[in-house]
């Protein structure tokens, strides 16, 4: 007070713990309470909230990429589908014996298309409203294959064509420019240079991929915090 009297330490104010910020100079999540049982509880709320918010955030990025390939393509009798190394999924039913509606239970591919030749491949169907099927499924026997019930047999009018899907290829664009020399003044010989090839952009999943990692770094750290 300047009066040279010792009026002893500072006096606290009441309901206060007396506890000084954890981080002096920085913005403290919590509130003086004489309860620290509370105060805890309100420190931990916000690391909480930050889970949820990211854990969102990440679902929102990979469920899209993840549910790309799980369409399911209902298939019309007499279609033709095309089948590469990636998995399809096809809905049969519109295959089935409409006067019975059995499900069916294999497609069959004959010798030159014709049901009273030899069987050629067999292609068993556990669910015929969602069958996965890829070239390893075929292997390799492209063509007609006709719907088969085990209650109702074989359904010749109702058959699809497999056919090997095209196969994709990276090309590359290059540029050709032509530049002439002079050697002499009676002859120019031309000389070729091939420019670099153009720099392709990331996938969409390894940019997804990529981001969802970033949060993930972002929410460790966080919580190191």
């Amino acid at each position: 007070m300047g009066d040279g009297i010792d009026h002893g330490p500072p006096a606290i104010p009441a309901g206060s713990t007396g506890e000084r910020p954890r981080y002096p100079g920085r913005f403290n999540t919590y509130i003086y309470s004489g309860n620290k049982g509370e105060r805890m509880m309100y420190e931990g709320t916000v690391p909480r909230h930050l889970l949820i918010i990211l854990t969102l955030l990440v679902l929102a990025l990979v469920a899209p990429a993840a549910a790309q390939g799980a369409v399911t393509r209902a298939v019309q009798p007499g279609e033709t589908i095309e089948v590469g190394t990636e998995p399809l999924i096809l809905d049969l039913v519109n295959l089935r014996n409409q006067d019975t509606f059995n499900p069916v239970t294999e497609l069959r591919h004959y010798q030159s298309d014709d049901t009273t030749k030899k069987i050629v491949r067999v292609v068993g169907v556990p669910n015929d409203g969602y069958f996965t099927i890829n070239a390893h499924t075929l292997g390799g026997k492209y063509g007609r294959y006709f719907a088969f019930s085990s209650k109702d047999g074989l359904i010749q009018q109702h058959s699809i064509k497999f056919a090997p899907a095209p196969t994709v290829t990276a090309t590359e664009s290059e540029t050709t420019a032509t530049v002439t020399t002079t050697k002499t003044p009676a002859e120019t010989t031309p000389e070729t240079t091939t420019a670099a090839p153009t720099a392709t952009r990331a996938s969409l999943p390894g940019l997804i991929a990529i981001v969802a990692i970033g949060i993930c770094g972002l929410f460790v750290a966080v919580l190191r915090r």
